[in-house]
């Protein structure tokens, strides 16, 4: 009985004194951290990538815009025509009975 006294009585020290020695170090980084992020080189670094993305934004977004454009073409004539019609109605039909027109098969 006295052994595991002794050994919960050291736990406890250790996890005390652990967890102040732990807290320490996490205020030390956290204030170097703090330090680098307001350091006056770091934020201009910051600054000029905020601006080089203001000034590509409309560029990418016109980019992507007509990338999804050309994709839905494309969709869109595949399945006119793999199903004659492409009034884009066959799309659930395809998705409910498989690529073939029936039911998937299970196991």
């Amino acid at each position: 009985m006295k052994g595991k006294l002794i050994l919960l009585a050291g736990a406890a020290v250790g996890y005390v004194l652990g967890t102040r020695a732990g807290r320490q170090r996490y205020e030390e980084l956290k204030g170097r951290a703090d330090a680098l992020w307001h350091d006056p080189k770091v934020q201009q670094k910051v600054t000029d990538a905020q601006e080089a993305v203001r000034a590509r934004a409309p560029e990418l977004q016109e980019k992507l815009t007509d990338a999804a454009s050309r994709a839905s073409d494309k969709v869109r004539s595949t399945m006119h025509r793999h199903n004659g019609d492409g009034d884009g109605s066959d799309i659930a039909e395809v998705s409910a009975h498989g690529r073939n027109g029936h039911y998937p098969q299970s196991g």
